[in-house]
C-alpha cells in the first residue's frame, strides 16, 4: 500500500449530542480509543466548548487516554471569534485572557494548535490593530509552545488573501491558517480558497455532510457534503500540504458513518496521489 502523505482526524464536535447526552456512556475522555477504534482516525480535534467544567486534572487523563490509544489530540480550537481589532482595550484585554487560558489548555492536552477566529469589519484600522494585539497574544503564550491558527469569519479575515496578510503582518513561525472544506465552498472559490491558505495551515478542518455546525443535522440521503471531498484534497495537496486533515460533522445518529465513508474517501485519494493518479 502506498505511504499516506498526512493524517486524517477528527474532530470531538462531531459528537457533542452524544458526549453532552445523561443518557449516553460516551465521554471526551473515552474520544481517543472511540476515534481509533470506530472511526479509524488518528488523531483528534477538539473544540474549546466541550472543556467547560473540566480540570487540569481531567485534561490530563484526556491526554494519557489519548497517548494510551495512540491518537494525539492535535488541536483545540474556539468556535466563537474574537472581536481582536476592537477599538476598546478592555474587550482585546478580555481576548487576550481567553486566548491565554486556551493556550495552556492546549499545552495540558498535548495539542501543537489552537485555533481562533477574528471578527469585526475589514477596516485598515481594525486590521491593523488586530495585528498588534495578535502579536502581543503570541508573545504572552511563547511559553506554551502552541502554534495559533487563524479561521476564516465574515469581516476581517473572511478573503484568504485578506487572513494570508494578516498572518504576515503579525509575523513568527506560530502563526498560521486553520482553513475549512466547508467554508472554502461557501466562498465561492472552493480550489482557489484552499490552494492560498493551504501553505500556512498547521491543520485544515473538512466539514462533511448536508447539516451545517450549530444546525439541525441532516439524515439519511440528504447527509451529503456541497463539495467534492477528494478535489479539496488534491487542491491542498498540490500546494505540498502535508499535516492533518480533521473531519468534521454536524453531528446526529449518521455522524459515525459519515466520518468513516469521508476518511475511507481521503485515504483512497492519497493513495492514488502518491501513486501518481
Amino acid at each position: 500500500m502506498a505511504q499516506m502523505q498526512l493524517l486524517v482526524t477528527v474532530s470531538a464536535a462531531a459528537f457533542r449530542g452524544r458526549l453532552e447526552s445523561s443518557e449516553d456512556s460516551l465521554d471526551l475522555v473515552d474520544m481517543p480509543a472511540f476515534a481509533v477504534g470506530e472511526l479509524g482516525v488518528r488523531g483528534l480535534s477538539i473544540p474549546a466548548s466541550l472543556l467547560a467544567g473540566r480540570d487540569a486534572t481531567s485534561l490530563e487523563r484526556i491526554r494519557n487516554e489519548a497517548d494510551r490509544a495512540r491518537c494525539p489530540t492535535l488541536l483545540l480550537y474556539e468556535e466563537t471569534p474574537f472581536d481582536l481589532g476592537n477599538a476598546d482595550p478592555e474587550v482585546r484585554a478580555a481576548a487576550s485572557e481567553r486566548i491565554g487560558r486556551l493556550a495552556r489548555a492546549a499545552n495540558m492536552l498535548g495539542c501543537a494548535n489552537l485555533g481562533i477566529a477574528c471578527s469585526g469589519a475589514d477596516k485598515e484600522d481594525r486590521f491593523d490593530l488586530a495585528a498588534t494585539t495578535l502579536r502581543e497574544i503570541m508573545k504572552r503564550i511563547d511559553r506554551q509552545e502552541v502554534n495559533l491558527l487563524m479561521q476564516s469569519r465574515p469581516g476581517i479575515t473572511e478573503e484568504p488573501d485578506r487572513l494570508t496578510e494578516l498572518i504576515k503582518k503579525i509575523g513568527g513561525f506560530r502563526i498560521g491558517s486553520l482553513p475549512d472544506f466547508r467554508i472554502a465552498h461557501d466562498s465561492g472559490d472552493f480550489t482557489g480558497n484552499l490552494r492560498r491558505l493551504a501553505p500556512y495551515a498547521g491543520t485544515i478542518l473538512a466539514t462533511v455532510g448536508g447539516g451545517k455546525l450549530g444546525g439541525k443535522p441532516a439524515t439519511g440521503p440528504k447527509d451529503k457534503s456541497p463539495y467534492d471531498l477528494v478535489e479539496g484534497l488534491k487542491a491542498v495537496l498540490a500546494v505540498g500540504y502535508q499535516h492533518a486533515i480533521s473531519l468534521d460533522h454536524a453531528g446526529g445518529k449518521h455522524a459515525a458513518k459519515a466520518i468513516v465513508e469521508a476518511r475511507e474517501m481521503l485515504e483512497k485519494g492519497l493513495e492514488n496521489h502518491a501513486e501518481g493518479e
